[in-house]
């Protein structure tokens, strides 16, 4: 059994291009809640300045990765949209 769809209109696509940029922003959240919830643990913790110090760093190269490889599937999944 084949299941044919119909070619996507211009219209269609900026409106899934619109979900696609939504849901990078919903993520992007996420993340940024995530870290505030980390940063406060660690602000908690009985870790010295120097290890907070060095725990915040960390956590935020984590992030910055994060957002970036979220930024590329998004910038990918427009691209198939776009095609």
């Amino acid at each position: 059994m084949l299941v044919s769809f119909p070619d996507l209109t211009s219209e269609r696509r900026i409106i899934l291009i619109k979900i696609v940029k939504e849901k990078l922003e919903e993520a992007r959240i996420r993340v940024r809640s995530e870290r505030e919830k980390n940063l406060n643990e660690i602000d908690k913790s009985t870790h010295g300045k120097d290890d907070q110090f060095r725990l915040k760093n960390e956590l935020q190269k984590l992030v910055d990765d994060i957002n970036n490889k979220l930024e590329t599937l998004a910038d990918k999944k427009e691209q198939e949209i776009l095609v």
